[in-house]
C-alpha cells in the first residue's frame, strides 16, 4: 500500500513530551494544561501572542536595518501580515479537505486557521539580530572561530552536534527550539502541539543531516528528538525513514513568501530604493490589474491574487502533497504570468540588498554579533570544564556570564554540559533585538 498522510493523526493535539523535550519533569504541567476547555491550537496562537521573544521581534530587521521612517516593515508587523495570509489559505485549504471528505470529525477551518496562525506566527521568533545578516554573521564567526576556542573538542562526538548547529546556524530552526520545548520549566519555551510544529517545517531534517550543508533545514541536533517524536505522532514517516512535510506547511511557507516578496518592494519605494512606477508595474501583472489610489491599494489586490493562485496550486496538487511526493513550494507552481512577476522580484532583490546603508548595517552585524559571541564561547567553555564551575571562573569570564543570566541561574546549572550551555548562548544572542545586541556590542568594547 502507497504511503498517504492521515489528517486524523496531521492534526494531533499532541504536545511534546518531558523527555523529548529535554525538560524533566514538565510532565504534569502539560497534562494539565490539556484539561482547559480551550482549542488547544488556540492555545499555541495565545501562547505567542503574550510570549517575550514575539514582542521582541518588534526591534528586529525584516530587510532594512534600523530605517528611519515608520512605515517600513520589522520583523514583528511582517510576521502579522504572514499570519493573516496564512489564516486565509488555511480557510481554503479546509475547504478542500471538506469536500474531499477527509476533515476529522470534531475538527474543522477553525483548526486549520489557529495551526497555520500560530505556525507563521512563531517562524521568525528564532531569527537574530539583524535578519539574513545575523544567521550570516553566526555562521561565518562559527566558521572562523570555534576550532581555536574548543580545539580537539571539536570532534568529541557529544559536543560536535551542538557546534555543528552553531556552523549551521538557521533562525527557523532557532523558533522550532523555542516552541517545542517546555513552556513552564524555563522561560520563553513554549511546547506547541505537534500539529503546528509540524506546519512551521519547511525543511524537515537536522542540521547533522547532509542537505543541511546547502544551508538550510529546520532542526537543530538539540531538538532532534523532539522532532522524531512529532514526526511519528502526525504519521509523517514513511517506511523507508524519509521524513514527509506536514501539508499545512506549505501553506505557512506560501504566507511568508507572498508577504516578504510584496512588502519588500513596497519598503523599497518607501526608501526610494525603487521606483514606484517599476513596482507597480510588478504589482499589476501579479493583481491581473490596477488599483486606483496608493501603492498600497494595488499591493492589497495583488496579495489577495496570490492568496487565490496558492490555494489553487494546493488544491491541484493535493494528491501529491498528502503523498509527501512534492518537493517545490507552491509558488513554483503558479501561472505564468504570476509567477513571471515573481521572479521579476526575486531580481530585484540585488538592488534593495546591494543598498550602500543595508551593507554597512549588515558588515556592522558580523562585526557586533562576533563581539558577543567571542565573549560567550569561552566563558562558558571555562564553565563546564572538568576542574571549572562558577567559583573558579576567572574574573572576564564570570563577568560574560553575568551579564547573560543570573547568578542564580548560572549556579543552579553549572554542572550542565558544555552542548547545553551553547545552546543557551545561542537562545540569548539570537533573542536580542538590533539595539540591544548593538548596545551589548557597544559595551564590550568599552563604548
Amino acid at each position: 500500500m502507497s504511503f498517504k498522510l492521515d489528517w486524523n493523526r496531521l492534526l494531533s493535539a499532541e504536545r511534546p513530551s518531558s523527555v523529548a523535550a529535554g525538560v524533566g519533569s514538565v510532565g504534569a504541567v502539560g497534562a494539565s494544561r490539556s484539561r482547559e476547555d480551550r482549542n488547544p491550537f488556540e492555545q499555541d496562537y495565545d501562547r505567542v501572542i503574550f510570549s517575550a521573544p514575539f514582542r521582541r521581534l518588534a526591534g528586529k530587521t525584516q530587510v532594512h536595518p534600523f530605517a528611519q521612517l515608520d512605515h517600513v516593515h520589522n520583523r514583528l508587523t511582517h510576521t502579522l501580515e504572514v499570519a493573516s495570509v496564512g489564516r486565509s489559505l488555511a480557510e481554503e485549504a479546509a475547504k478542500i479537505v471538506a469536500a474531499r471528505g477527509e476533515m476529522p470529525a470534531g475538527r474543522s477551518a477553525v483548526d486549520f486557521g489557529f495551526i497555520v496562525q500560530a505556525a507563521c506566527l512563531a517562524h521568525d521568533m528564532g531569527n537574530p539580530p539583524f535578519g539574513h545578516a545575523g544567521e550570516y554573521a553566526i555562521r561565518a564567526w562559527a566558521a572562523e572561530n570555534l576550532r581555536d576556542i574548543f580545539g580537539d573538542r571539536c570532534t568529541d562526538p557529544d559536543l560536535a552536534p551542538a557546534l555543528n548547529d552553531w556552523r549551521w546556524f538557521e533562525g527557523n530552526a532557532q523558533s522550532f527550539r523555542l516552541v517545542s520545548r517546555s513552556d513552564r520549566n524555563e522561560r520563553d519555551y513554549f511546547r506547541f502541539t505537534h500539529a503546528s510544529l509540524g506546519a512551521m517545517i519547511k525543511y524537515p531534517w537536522a542540521s547533522d543531516d547532509a542537505r543541511a550543508a546547502k544551508g538550510k533545514h529546520n532542526v537543530f541536533s538539540s531538538e532532534r528528538a523532539v522532532f522524531d517524536e512529532m514526526a511519528d505522532s502526525l504519521g509523517l514517516r514513511s517506511a523507508d525513514g524519509v521524513v514527509a512535510r506536514h501539508p499545512l506547511s506549505f501553506l505557512s511557507e506560501a504566507a511568508d513568501d507572498i508577504c516578504y516578496r510584496i512588502s519588500d518592494f513596497e519598503d523599497a519605494v518607501e526608501m526610494g530604493i525603487l521606483p514606484e512606477a517599476e513596482v507597480r508595474k510588478i504589482f499589476v501583472a501579479i493583481a491581473g490589474g490596477d488599483a486606483p489610489g496608493p501603492i498600497s491599494s494595488l499591493r492589497a489586490k495583488a496579495v489577495g491574487a496570490l492568496i487565490r493562485a496558492a490555494a489553487g496550486v494546493f488544491a491541484e496538487d493535493y494528491e501529491a502533497i498528502l503523498r509527501g511526493a512534492r518537493e517545490t513550494d507552491l509558488k513554483a507552481s503558479f501561472p505564468p504570468a504570476i509567477f513571471a512577476a515573481m521572479t521579476t522580484i526575486k531580481e530585484g532583490y540585488d538592488t534593495i540588498f546591494g543598498h550602500r546603508r543595508k551593507v554597512a548595517v549588515e558588515l556592522g552585524a558580523h562585526s557586533l554579533l562576533g563581539r558577543i559571541l567571542s565573549g560567550y564561547a569561552p566563558a562558558v567553555r571555562e564553565l563546564t570544564k572538568e576542574s571549572g564551575g562558577y567559583a573558579k571562573l576567572g574574573f572576564i569570564h564570570r563577568r560574560y556570564l553575568e551579564l547573560a543570566w543570573s547568578k542564580e541561574f548560572i549556579l543552579a546549572n553549572e554542572t550542565k554540559g558544555l552542548a547545553w550551555w551553547l545552546g543557551r548562548v545561542m537562545d540569548h544572542v539570537s533573542g536580542m533585538t538590533d539595539a540591544h545586541a548593538t548596545q551589548v556590542a557597544r559595551e564590550l568594547a568599552g563604548g
